[in-house]
């Protein structure tokens, strides 16, 4: 009789189901994403996937909140790399982990971002990874609102910032700005204009 699996050997197993259908995600998109393929690229039964998740959207719920937090880490990553700069700097650091994130997995950010998805009630894990995720720029903005550094409250500013990079992004993922040269100096003069526009003169 096989041993059974701990909690640890659960979520292990499960982690490693959701990081391949990631793979499965950017290479072929959510179309060719199914519990039948999933099972198929790991090399289990077609019935093991149905053991850690109910169905497919339960599959995409847990690649999503995989993906935000792993967004979370790096974001976290760059600012601590940068917190002898100060937290403006911290913040375009943050601004270009997302944006980097955005086109390295673009299938993903789709998915996170969909709009009938945001519109569902999220999970509890998701709820939460989306939470961790804003607390990153929302209190390096808190920061130096509390500094006297920026004009503009930091939830409303969160919300700019957010905006900003995710349309700069869905221009790019768009075909709208194609060009390397042009995207990433648009992405500069966002973060220039962000910049002079909310931080204070004093």
């Amino acid at each position: 009789m096989a041993k059974p699996l701990s909690n640890e050997d659960i979520e292990q197993r499960r982690d490693e189901l959701v990081a391949a259908a990631l793979t499965i995600l950017e290479v072929d998109g959510i179309t060719g994403l199914t519990l039948r393929r999933l099972a198929e690229g790991t090399g289990v039964s077609r019935q093991t996937p149905y053991l850690y998740f109910k169905d497919k959207a339960a599959l995409v719920d847990a690649m999503c909140v995989a993906g935000i937090r792993q967004l979370t880490a790096s974001s976290s990553q760059a600012v601590l790399e940068a917190s002898a700069k100060g937290p403006i700097e911290q913040l375009r650091m943050a601004g270009e982990t997302y944006v980097r994130f955005g086109l390295q997995n673009p299938n993903l950010y789709a998915l996170i971002f969909n709009p009938a998805k945001i519109n569902a009630k999220p999970s509890d894990a998701m709820a939460e990874a989306v939470a961790e995720n804003n607390a990153v720029s929302r209190s390096l903005m808190q920061r130096a609102w509390d500094e006297g550094r920026i004009s503009m409250e930091p939830e409303r500013l969160n919300n700019v910032f957010w905006a900003a990079l995710h349309g700069l992004i869905s221009l790019r993922h768009d075909g709208l700005i194609c060009d390397d040269e042009t995207f990433f100096q648009v992405l500069a003069d966002l973060e220039q204009t962000l910049a002079v526009g909310f931080l204070n003169d004093g």
